[in-house]
């Protein structure tokens, strides 16, 4: 059976890997939101004029309506990125198995300090005592009564 610090070391160890994950997983949310401010930002200086003069020219829509589709262009984008920004809500798989481990390690870490301080109270003065006490019941138990 492992010591106590070697499991707890493979604990921490577990958790190292649970917070890789999932930093992992919140970097890719925070990269795909970034992507869709910086998108809506060149959006909204470089594209507005063109898309403006495009559905003003070839959809012969008014200035205002114009302007009108160039917001739901944008609008459109927006949301595109912002539900790929959501979709990886769910922990993976690798996450999933370092969550497991680690949960199985933090049993092995309690059963090793439970033994361990089951193991000090024997090995102590008071197990000594206890034990000592009882070959003394055993022995008298076996040993010839004088009569």
């Amino acid at each position: 059976m492992s010591s106590p610090v070697e499991v707890g070391q493979e604990v921490l160890s577990a958790q190292g890997q649970i917070i890789g994950h999932c930093a992992k997983r919140y970097g890719l949310r925070a990269a795909f939101a970034i992507v869709a401010l910086v998108f809506l930002g060149f959006a909204a200086l470089s594209f507005h004029g063109v898309l403006w003069a495009l559905f003003l020219t070839f959809c012969h829509l008014g200035p205002f309506y114009s302007a009108l589709c160039v917001l739901g262009v944008d609008l459109l984008f927006v949301l595109i990125f912002v539900i790929l920004a959501s979709l990886s809500r769910r922990p993976g798989v690798a996450e999933e198995k370092a969550r497991m481990e680690r949960d199985r390690k933090v049993q092995e870490l309690k059963q090793a300090f439970a033994l361990s301080t089951v193991l000090g109270v024997l090995n102590g003065p008071v197990g000594r005592y206890a034990g000592g006490q009882a070959f003394k019941i055993v022995r008298s138990l076996f040993s010839r009564k004088k009569s």
